[in-house]
């Protein structure tokens, strides 16, 4: 045989080694389509929507009760902030600029 005769037998080898791990892979993501949608019918049918709707609530809930329970504090921090820059602002005394 001679050198010709092995570069063909290679790449035919090489194709059928292509196709057969092409097959391998799309069997198996075939096989994982099939059961995603088969578990997303599942939880359609079970709980999801039911647990959709019960997060949706504790979550209005939870900002509801949030912004009562906050918005007190953050106007006493903006008020008390707001108090100390201006009185640091009027006791402040104003210092010559350094160049560097």
């Amino acid at each position: 045989m001679t050198l010709g005769d092995w570069r063909d037998i290679s790449l035919i080898l090489l194709a059928v080694e292509a196709m057969l791990i092409g097959l391998i892979y799309g069997l198996i993501f075939y096989y994982l389509w099939k059961g995603f949608r088969v578990a997303t019918a599942w939880l359609g049918l079970t709980g999801l929507p039911e647990g959709r709707r019960y997060a949706r609530m504790m979550r209005d809930i939870s900002r509801q009760y949030s912004k009562k329970i906050v918005r007190p504090v953050v106007k006493i921090e903006a008020t008390l902030t707001r108090a100390s820059r201006t009185l640091g602002s009027v006791t402040e005394i104003p210092q010559q600029r350094i160049r560097r």
